[in-house]
C-alpha cells in the first residue's frame, strides 16, 4: 500500500479572545488588541450564544501600533476561495443582531498579515461597529504563523 503524502502545519498556532460574550459595546482598549503580525492565516470564530439584538461586529486591523484602525480588507467567509472569494463587506461578521446559527456561518478567515499588524473587534456604535442591545457573541481568533 503506498504511503499517503500529507502536508503538515509547521507554524505556531495561538488562540486569543477578541470580544467577550455579552460585552455589548466591546472593549476598546489595548487588552483586546491581538498581535497578528506575520500570520499566514487568522481564523475568526463567532461563538453562538444567546439570541442577540441589533449589534454588528466589525473586524479591524491597525498597521501602526493601534493609532489608526480600518476594516480588514482580507476577511473572507471560511468557505470562500482565497483567490476569487468575495471579501466580507465592511469587515462585518454578521448582519445587525443576527448571530450565526451554524458553524459555517460563524467562521471567517483573514490574512496573510505581513508586517506589524494588530487586530480587534469593534462593536461600538459610531466607530464602525454597532453596539449590541442584548446577547453579543464571543469572538475568538486562531492565529496561524
Amino acid at each position: 500500500m503506498p504511503a499517503i503524502n500529507r502536508r503538515s502545519i509547521r507554524g505556531r498556532i495561538t488562540v486569543a479572545n477578541l470580544a467577550a460574550a455579552d460585552d455589548l459595546d466591546g472593549v476598546q482598549d489595548a487588552t483586546k488588541n491581538v498581535d497578528v503580525s506575520g500570520a499566514t492565516r487568522v481564523l475568526l470564530v463567532s461563538m453562538i450564544g444567546t439570541a442577540g439584538t441589533a449589534g454588528i461586529d466589525i473586524v479591524q486591523v491597525s498597521k501602526d501600533g493601534g493609532s489608526n484602525w480600518q476594516t480588514d480588507d482580507s476577511l473572507l467567509a471560511v468557505g470562500s476561495d482565497d483567490g476569487t472569494g468575495t471579501v466580507v463587506s465592511g469587515g462585518a461578521m454578521e448582519a445587525a443582531g443576527v448571530e450565526p446559527i451554524t458553524f459555517a456561518a460563524a467562521v471567517f478567515k483573514s490574512g496573510p498579515h505581513n508586517g506589524p499588524t494588530l487586530m480587534r473587534i469593534n462593536r461600538k456604535t459610531g466607530e464602525f461597529g454597532t453596539t449590541w442591545v442584548t446577547g453579543a457573541p464571543s469572538v475568538d481568533a486562531i492565529i496561524i504563523r
